[in-house]
């Protein structure tokens, strides 16, 4: 995996979720009061193809500008912390290098690379007092190598087989341990799910070890890990389900038969939610989430297509769900699901497509 196409990546940040308080990152949820705004950040392409980073409040269109703004980028992340407003995104240079950066309150900060010729790709953020830290991965000529920036510094994570590449999914930092979920290849060529603590990786046990599976996404409460990702069985389908300290806990999907996968976490109160898709009988991807074991499924904008949740949400009583949708045409449609219902957003071109990679509620 050294070189993510865009299109790629946005499938790879499905298993982010947004989060607002004073320690904030990648994956959350949040009880506040009845006057909320929400925030549902990502990117739009305008009429010439052009994708603009930005974020919707409460409906209205906010767009940030990349350093390069005839190029491409795009945010994976969004949270808010102490007032602050945070987006980590990347975003290709003049030379058409994808580089790794963050939006504070609008002004653009550049992650440096490994190697500057070579892309690079922060995929998740997380806040935790005067800590900005941004995870990813940074490509070198051979492979790709796991870690995160901390106040625009790298720190390098070490991977299963050196010769093979690895990536950090997503983060949470809790006091002074930071923890990165993500994955390595191991010498076999297959990809092993499981996280660092402080550096040192712990390897989450797959289905069927021959096949690859991801960690895509952690959090922790009550002092438990909770990691969701894409776990696959003897036949190659994925399955539902995550690690809760390292033991898998199976889920149902709509079909057994066929594939599902509940790559977001999240812990509300006594409320473990597990969000994703699951295909039902006809082979349409459903987009929903299992709440405590129990599949809520949501209506795609387009019963045509298929969808998956990317980022979710809990606020008080009501539960903020976005992920693909796509309107009558090819192009995917930004918006998100309260409480089951969709609240579409405006787009910088109809023609085009947009994407919401991630929802914060304050």
């Amino acid at each position: 995996m050294r070189c993510l196409a865009f299109g790629i990546l946005i499938s790879l940040i499905a298993g982010f979720v947004s989060c607002s308080g004073g320690n904030s990152g990648t994956n959350g949820s949040s009880v506040t009061p009845p006057n909320t705004s929400v925030y549902a950040a990502g990117h739009s392409t305008n009429a010439s193809g052009v994708s603009v980073p930005g974020y919707w409040k409460n409906g209205a269109w906010i767009g940030l500008v990349p350093p390069n703004p005839n190029q491409n980028a795009w945010i994976v992340s969004f949270l808010a912390s102490a007032g602050d407003l945070y987006a980590a995104g990347n975003t290709t240079n003049n030379a058409g290098v994808i580089v790794p950066g963050y939006w504070k309150n609008g002004a653009w900060s550049a992650l440096t690379p490994l190697d500057a010729t070579q892309n690079a790709y922060a995929l998740s953020l997380f806040v935790s007092g005067t800590d900005v830290y941004a995870g990813g991965y940074c490509n070198t000529s051979a492979v790709s190598i796991p870690g995160y920036w901390k106040n625009g510094t790298w720190v390098a994570l070490p991977p299963l087989d050196p010769a093979k590449s690895a990536w950090v999914s997503a983060l949470f930092v809790s006091g002074s341990d930071v923890f990165a979920a993500g994955c390595c290849g191991n010498s076999l060529g297959v990809t092993v799910p499981g996280y660092w603590k402080n550096g040192t990786w712990t390897g989450l046990t797959p289905l069927f070890a021959s096949f690859s599976s991801t960690a895509e996404s952690i959090f922790m409460s009550g002092g438990d890990i909770y990691i969701g990702g894409k776990n696959l069985n003897s036949s190659g389908i994925p399955v539902p389900g995550y690690w809760k300290g390292g033991v898998w806990v199976n889920l149902t999907p709509l079909d057994p038969s066929r594939a599902a996968s509940a790559s977001v976490m999240l812990v509300s109160g006594n409320d473990v939610y597990a969000a994703g898709y699951s295909l039902n009988s006809s082979g349409l991807s459903i987009p929903g989430y299992w709440k405590n074991g129990i599949w809520v499924g949501l209506q795609p904008l387009n019963p045509a297509y298929g969808s998956t949740v990317v980022s979710l949400v809990v606020s008080g009583n009501d539960i903020y769900a976005t992920g693909e949708s796509h309107s009558g045409s090819s192009a995917t449609m930004p918006g998100y699901w309260k409480n089951g219902v969709w609240v579409g957003l405006p787009s910088l071109s109809s023609a085009q497509s947009s994407w919401v990679s991630s929802l914060t509620v304050l």
